[in-house]
């Protein structure tokens, strides 16, 4: 009677895990959900100290965009980017080309400055830190940095996002130095600031 009552217990046990397995992962899975960035409304602009005394503004297209969240969640699960060095623009045709020469950033080799994702945490329903890789020239470095969503609106049916965050970088520590810049007195700061501003879209329906 004994083992006839364990094995009902045992059968019904099993029955009860094969019935809770698949509405666990059920529950936990969530879809992911590739944007469409909105080029022509995303920017990153740069700004270093000039002489100590006052600051050159500059900015560098957005070429690619790849953000992918997961679920109705806007904080993203992977990023990358590709911003046209090439392109750089700081109001002034003569720094422009010293820019892109092989002096500094050598765009003939390296058109574009690169970052892709590694890890993000969020640190709140519209706030995470973001942490990647960031390839300028032939270097590699790691850099992490605070983003936050700005805010969603409804759009065609769907939805558009936008995000914004600032880093800082060394500009030393990817290989851009030139000794002329130091006569006295540091001509170009080493502390580069980078803002980014961004804006995608997806067919996620539009949830406030």
């Amino acid at each position: 009677m004994f083992v006839r009552r364990l094995s009902r217990a045992c059968a019904l046990g099993a029955v009860l895990a094969i019935a809770l397995v698949p509405a666990t992962s059920t529950a936990t899975a969530q879809p992911t959900v590739t944007w469409i960035p909105d080029l022509v409304h995303s920017r990153a602009e740069f700004t270093v100290a000039h002489m100590v005394l006052s600051k050159v503004w500059g900015h560098l297209p957005i070429r690619d965009l790849r953000i992918t969240t997961s679920g109705t969640s806007l904080i993203p699960t992977s990023i990358e980017a590709a911003l046209n060095v090439e392109h750089l623009d700081t109001d002034n045709h003569t720094r422009d080309a010293d820019l892109r020469s092989a002096t500094y950033f050598d765009t003939l080799q390296y058109p574009y400055m690169t970052f892709q994702s590694t890890t993000i945490k969020p640190l709140g329903p519209s706030r995470f830190q973001l942490t990647g890789n960031l390839t300028i020239k032939n270097v590699t470095k790691s850099v992490s940095f605070p983003v936050d969503v700005i805010g969603h609106i409804p759009d065609s049916g769907g939805t558009r996002v936008g995000y914004e965050g600032t880093l800082t970088i060394d500009r030393r520590d990817f290989g851009i130095t030139d000794d002329r810049l130091m006569q006295g007195v540091l001509f170009v700061g080493y502390t580069v600031t980078i803002g980014i501003t961004a804006e995608a879209t997806s067919p996620l329906p539009y949830v406030k």
